[in-house]
This record gives C-alpha cells, structure tokens and sequence, in this order.
C-alpha cells in the first residue's frame, strides 16, 4: 500500500468521523432543544394558572370594594391589595407573552437572555407582592373602633402591623437576584417554579458548549 492510498483511506476516516460528529450534535441540539422548550412550556402553563387565578381574586376584591363601604381603613386596604395584585397580573402577561416570543432554532442567546429576564422579573413581582402584607392587618378597622380603642388594642395591633411590616420589607430585601446562591432563596425560587426556567437555560446552554467544542 502506498502513501497514496494511506492518505486516501485516512481522508475517508475523517470524513466518516466528521458525518458521526455531524449526527451527534444534531441529535443532541435535538433532545436539549425539546428539553428546554418542554421545561418552558410547563412554567407558561403553570403561569397561565397563577395569572388567571390573579385575575379572579382581583375582580372578586374589587366587587367587594364596590359594593362595601364599611370604613376608610376597609377602602384604603383593599385597594392597597388590589394594585398589588393588578401590577402582579401585568407581570403575568408580560411574562407569557415574553416566553412566547423564544426562538431556540433562531437564536439560543436570544432565547437564553429572554429566559433570564422572566427569571429576574418573576422574583422581583414575588418580593413586591410580600409588601402588601400590612395590608391584611387593617382592612377590618373602623372609624369608631380607633377612636374607642384602648391602650391594649393599639399594642396589639401596633404590634401585629410592625411585625408583618419590618418582616415584609425584610423578605423583599432578602430576595433579591443578588442573594440567589443563599439556600433558601433557591427553595423560594424553586417553589415558585422559576427552575423550570433555569434547566431549560442550562439545556441550551449545553447546545452552546456543544457546538463550541466542535
């Protein structure tokens, strides 16, 4: 066998190797691709959920506030509620309409960097959710009960409305995307679906490295 030949027989082993690698990450794009967008799709369905369920309590506390009128105080906490809740909807939407828009054969960094942005938002409208806390604690005060109330019932509530107070604002500082290596700010995130999102930016991003190597 000559030198010729050799050549020959070892340019159709590397063209054999290349078609074999060529396959390989076909099918790995493949089997992460649908990875990925089945982890998307069942974070959008759960949202669609907490959305719709939203929605439901916004216009039940909304007919509640329309047709009672027991006190300021009643007035002023349920529409502190609603707005909370309205602003938490709009996310919502946002949200969907966002992970709607992912391409993964178009552009996997785009699909990444629109994953993360629904990622940070989602936390960010569950830290100002907490802050309607207080809320809870004086809609069912009225005109003549803070008038005649004692020195007992301001203590106990003041009390009460501090503790809800300074422990909502706590939370909102503590889950912040800054803090997401702390153990229970990923139980957090975790219980509000947010790793959904995370392994399927991990799935693309195994594509990417993928496709790096070779």
């Amino acid at each position: 066998m000559n030198e010729q030949e050799l050549k020959s027989i070892w340019q159709s082993y590397d063209k054999k190797i290349d078609k074999i690698l060529e396959i390989n990450r076909q099918q790995l794009t493949a089997i992460q691709t649908q990875k990925a967008e089945s982890k998307i799709q069942s974070f959008m369905r759960s949202h669609v959920v907490v959305m719709v369920t939203g929605i439901v309590w916004v216009l039940f506390l909304s007919l509640i506030l329309y047709y009672a009128h027991f006190s300021i105080f009643f007035t002023v906490s349920l529409s502190g509620i609603i707005l909370f809740n309205v602003f938490a909807v709009v996310l919502y939407l946002r949200h969907i309409i966002i992970l709607s828009q992912v391409n993964i054969a178009e552009s996997i960094t785009a699909a990444q960097t629109k994953l993360s942005q629904v990622r940070v938002s989602y936390t960010q409208a569950g830290r100002v959710l907490l802050l309607q806390a207080p809320f809870y604690c004086t809609w069912w005060y009225t005109e003549e009960l803070v008038r005649n109330g004692g020195p007992l019932f301001w203590i106990v509530n003041l009390a009460v409305l501090s503790f809800f107070t300074g422990l909502s604002i706590y939370l909102f500082t503590k889950l912040s995307h800054r803090n997401k290596s702390d153990n229970w700010v990923k139980r957090v995130d975790k219980s509000l679906g947010t790793e959904k999102l995370e392994q399927a930016s991990a799935f693309l991003q195994e594509i990417e490295e993928f496709k790096t190597d070779n």
